[in-house]
C-alpha cells in the first residue's frame, strides 16, 4: 500500500512524529480502514529516504495508542476503532443560557486527606504521599542562572503588571511543548497561565457555570476536582472507572453536561484510558452538546511506550479543556499550570482570568519560558523519567519480592501506582493505620486524595507515590510493611 506522507526534514517536528501524526490523520479521516496493512517498515523508509528506526518508532507509537496491531510476521494492521464522525466534530452549537441552576443531590460525601501532604512534623518517617516530587530533582543550577540573569536586565518588570492570562512567550512555549508531546494544535490565546492545576480546574468551571446543567466525574477520582463539583449547585453524576479508564457506556443521556476526566493516568487508579473510550467521549460530547475537563496532572511520565496524544489533541479543539501543571514536572512551590480552553472562550477565558487576578509572577513566568524554548526542561523531564523510573522499577520489585503475585496498576507512568489486596488481607484504611505508626506512610483510595461517591466499593487498595523516596527507602519500607502484615495476619490467626 502506497502511503501519501509529506515530510519536511525543517520542520519543528521529528520525522517519526510526522509519520505517527499523518499516519493516525488516515486512519481517523477513514482513508485507512480497520483490516488494511501498512507498508513495512523497510519500504517506506525507503520510499522517504528516512532510516527505518524512524518509521519503527512511528509504528510503535501508532501500536501503544491502539490505531494499528503487529500481527508477527503478516505485518501491522489498521485495528477496529470507531468511525471517523467521533472525531471530526462539529463546531460548538449555539450555547444557551442557563435556566438556572438545578438542584444539588441530598446527601455530602466525605472528604478524606491524610500525610501532611503540604510538610509538617507529622509526616511519617518514609512517606509515599501520591504527588510529591524529588527535592532533588529540581533544576537548581540551570533555574538559578537563568534567574540571575533576568534579574540583571529589564528588573522594571518586576513592578509592573503581568498580562493575566500569562507572558506570550510563556504561553508561546507550552504551546510548542503540546505540540511535539501531547498532539495539540493549539494557539497562544487558547492558554491561559494559572497557579498551578487547582486554580486551572476552577477556572474552568467558573468559566461553565452558565453553559452547563449536570455534572458528571470519574468515580474514584481526584479529591480536589470533586470538591470544586461539590461547591456548585448542580446534580452530579458519578461514572465508574475499570482497567479501560472511565465507562463511557455508563454516561448519562443528558444534555449540557460538564465532565471531568484524568485520561491518560487516571486519578487514582492509574489505568489508562483506551483509544476506543477517547472516541466514544468525544462522540457523547458531540451527541448531548456537553463539554470535557481533562485533566493531565503527571502526562510527562511515561515509562513504557512513547507519549499518548491527548484527548485535546484528538477532539481537534472543540469540547475538551485541557489542564496543565508544571507541579508535578518542575516544582510545585513554582505555582505555575494552565488551561487550554476552546478557540470560542478564549476571550471570556482571558476576561474571567483578569477577574480573578491580575497574573502569575513575571519572574517565575519568565524563567520557565526560558527554560521550556532552550531546550532545559525536554532534557530534565529525560533525567527525571530516569531517576522515577528506577524507583518505580524497585517499588514493583520489592512488592513482588514479599507479595506473592500482586496486582499492580497505573505503573506505566505518573509518580504513584496502585496495588490491590489479595483476599484475605486487612482492608486498606487498617493498614495505613497500622503502616503509619510504624513511620511508614502508605495510603488507602479513602485517604489518598481519591474520593469514592457511593462509599460502597471494597476498601482493599493502597497507594504508592514513590517519586520522592530513594530506591533504599523504597526496599527498606516494603521490607518493614510485610512485616507489619505477617504480624497482623498471625495476631488474626489467634
Amino acid at each position: 500500500m502506497e502511503l501519501a506522507l509529506t515530510l519536511h526534514a525543517s520542520s519543528d517536528k521529528s520525522l517519526q512524529a510526522q509519520i505517527f501524526d499523518q499516519v493516525r490523520s488516515l486512519i481517523l479521516d477513514g482513508r485507512l480502514q480497520a483490516g488494511m496493512s501498512l507498508p513495512p517498515t523497510r519500504l517506506l523508509a525507503e520510499r522517504f529516504q528516512v532510516s527505518r528506526n524512524t518509521v519503527v518508532i512511528a509504528y510503535e507509537r501508532l501500536v501503544a495508542e491502539g490505531y494499528v496491531e503487529a500481527r508477527g510476521t503478516s505485518g501491522v494492521f489498521v485495528t477496529e476503532i470507531p468511525p471517523d464522525d467521533l472525531l471530526l466534530i462539529s463546531g460548538p452549537r449555539e450555547l444557551l443560557r442557563s435556566n438556572g441552576p438545578v438542584p444539588a443531590q441530598a446527601g455530602e460525601p466525605l472528604l478524606c486527606f491524610a500525610g501532611s501532604p503540604g510538610g509538617g512534623e507529622d509526616r511519617p518517617t518514609i512517606d509515599f504521599w501520591v504527588g510529591r516530587s524529588a527535592a532533588s530533582g529540581f533544576p537548581f543550577r540551570v533555574w538559578r542562572r537563568i534567574a540571575t540573569k533576568l534579574l540583571s536586565g529589564e528588573s522594571q518588570y518586576l513592578t509592573d503588571y503581568c498580562d493575566p492570562a500569562g507572558l506570550p512567550q510563556l504561553r508561546k512555549a507550552i504551546a510548542d511543548h503540546l505540540g511535539r508531546t501531547r498532539g495539540m494544535q493549539v494557539t497562544t490565546e487558547q492558554i491561559i497561565v494559572t497557579a498551578g492545576g487547582q486554580d486551572a480546574l476552577n477556572l474552568v468551571m467558573n468559566l461553565m457555570r452558565g453553559h452547563t446543567e449536570h455534572l458528571c466525574i470519574e468515580n474514584p477520582c481526584y479529591a480536589g476536582a470533586s470538591m470544586i463539583f461539590q461547591a456548585e449547585q448542580l446534580p452530579i453524576e458519578p461514572v465508574p472507572v475499570d482497567s479501560e479508564g472511565i465507562r463511557t457506556d455508563s454516561l448519562p443521556n443528558k444534555r449540557r453536561s460538564l465532565i471531568y476526566v484524568t485520561p491518560s493516568h487516571q486519578y487514582p487508579t492509574g489505568v489508562v484510558m483506551s483509544l476506543s473510550r477517547r472516541l466514544a467521549l468525544l462522540r457523547w460530547a458531540d451527541e448531548t452538546d456537553s463539554y470535557i475537563m481533562e485533566d493531565d496532572y503527571d502526562s510527562d511520565f511515561r515509562y513504557d511506550g512513547p507519549p499518548l496524544t491527548a484527548l485535546s489533541g484528538l477532539d481537534r479543539g472543540r469540547r475538551v479543556f485541557y489542564v496543565g501543571t508544571f507541579s508535578k514536572s518542575v516544582g510545585a512551590g513554582l505555582r505555575l499550570g494552565f488551561a487550554v480552553v476552546p478557540r470560542i472562550f478564549s476571550d471570556d477565558a482571558r476576561m474571567l482570568k483578569a477577574r480573578m487576578s491580575n497574573g502569575q509572577s513575571w519572574l517565575e513566568q519568565c524563567a520557565l519560558a526560558e527554560f521550556i524554548s532552550d531546550g532545559h526542561f525536554d532534557r530534565h523531564i529525560r533525567k527525571l523519567r530516569q531517576l522515577y523510573k528506577s524507583r518505580r522499577d524497585a517499588l514493583i520489585t520489592a512488592l513482588r519480592k514479599r507479595f506473592r503475585d500482586p496486582v499492580i496498576s497505573g505503573q506505566d507512568s505518573g509518580l504513584h501506582l496502585v496495588w490491590r489486596l489479595p483476599k484475605g488481607m486487612p482492608n486498606a484504611l487498617t493498614i495505613q493505620m497500622k503502616a503509619r505508626a510504624a513511620g511508614i506512610g502508605v495510603y488507602a483510595l479513602s485517604s489518598g486524595g481519591a474520593f469514592d461517591f457511593d462509599g460502597t466499593a471494597p476498601d482493599d487498595m493502597l497507594m504508592f507515590g514513590y517519586a520522592s523516596l530513594t530506591e533504599n527507602k523504597i526496599v527498606e519500607s516494603i521490607e518493614k510493611l510485610h512485616a507489619i502484615l505477617r504480624a497482623m495476619s498471625s495476631a488474626g490467626s489467634r
